[in-house]
């Protein structure tokens, strides 16, 4: 059998078996083959990645942290998940999970929804809700990762997130860090980049991660953009988080830095002071400053994180308040 014919055949049988509920045996008669026959095209539509399982979770929250940063931040609305024994990645796809229902809620009909890129924003494009919204354009608001894993780039998740809410798109074609601030000033010259950036800050709802300036997870450092020593240099000038590549320190201003002058993209202080509802979504302790520094200085208006992290901000607030 042809690879395409067995591909498509592997398909139907995991979609009867999954799908529809039947059982081996039911799916054997129809098809003519025996039941263990059916058991093994199941396990090789798993291993060809044909099948892919997810174990949701029940969510549990912390709404005492909740309460607590929403009124101490004065955000909009703040989501804790208990973090307990998982391991990051599954607190991300926790994160993602409760990201795509907000999302699911507040997404306009009509008009603009921004992204910027990482595994958070990943995470929520796997969990979004398939809708038909013709009138809705998802914006790439920030240039692209350019190398790694492109599931998690920003074109990627621009084409991903639209398709599966059946909306238009726009694809910032660009790098996110240039070699230079002429570069970048040449560039943002560019019709395409014009139109992109002012797209941009024309959206009403926006979903980003928050960066670290901890070197073993800053999604900087693992593009490519910048390299351990460069990241301390920020660290150094001030710097505890960034979002969409712009950098701030511990009250959220944004700093007159050389890393920050080379940054394609949107102004993330921009964006915040043209009302845009900005939901950050970032967990676990080592992203603590980074979550702080936005929240201090408004560069996000809804959170979604982990009880790891709430707790940690919590205290380092109290700490340098």
């Amino acid at each position: 059998m042809e690879s395409e014919e067995r591909l498509n055949l592997l398909a139907d049988i995991a979609e009867m078996y999954y799908s529809r509920g039947m059982t081996q045996s039911m799916i054997a008669r129809q098809f003519g083959f025996s039941r263990s026959a059916i058991s093994r095209m199941l396990s090789e539509a798993k291993e060809r990645e044909i099948v892919e399982i997810r174990i949701n979770y029940p969510i549990q929250r912390s709404t005492v942290m909740e309460r607590n940063l929403k009124d101490e931040f004065s955000l909009e609305e703040v989501f804790v998940v208990r973090r307990g024994t998982s391991d990051y990645p599954h607190m991300l796809r926790q994160l993602g999970r409760v990201g795509a229902r907000y999302l699911d809620n507040h997404i306009p009909v009509k008009g603009k929804l921004g992204t910027s890129w990482g595994t958070g924003i990943y995470e929520i494009c796997n969990s979004l809700r398939t809708r038909i919204m013709p009138e809705l354009t998802v914006v790439q608001m920030i240039g692209a990762i350019g190398r790694g894993n492109p599931h998690i780039d920003g074109n990627e998740l621009v084409r991903s997130i639209a398709n599966t809410l059946g909306a238009k798109y726009h694809i910032l074609h660009a790098s996110l860090i240039v070699d230079s601030p002429e570069t970048r000033q040449a560039l943002q010259k560019e019709r395409h980049i014009q139109e992109n950036i002012a797209l941009s800050l024309e959206a009403e709802i926006a979903v980003v991660g928050i960066g670290t300036l901890d070197p073993n997870l800053s999604s900087l450092v693992r593009a490519g953009y910048l390299t351990s020593e460069e990241l301390q240099q920020i660290a150094d000038s001030g710097a505890v988080g960034d979002v969409c590549a712009n950098h701030y320190d511990i009250n959220g201003r944004i700093l007159d830095i050389d890393v920050n002058r080379r940054v394609v993209g949107v102004n993330i202080r921009n964006l915040a002071d043209k009302g845009c509802q900005i939901i950050g979504v970032a967990g676990g302790k080592r992203k603590a400053l980074g979550i702080l520094g936005a929240l201090r200085g408004g560069l996000v208006k809804v959170l979604i994180t982990d009880s790891e992290a709430a707790e940690e901000v919590l205290l380092l607030h109290q700490g340098t308040a």
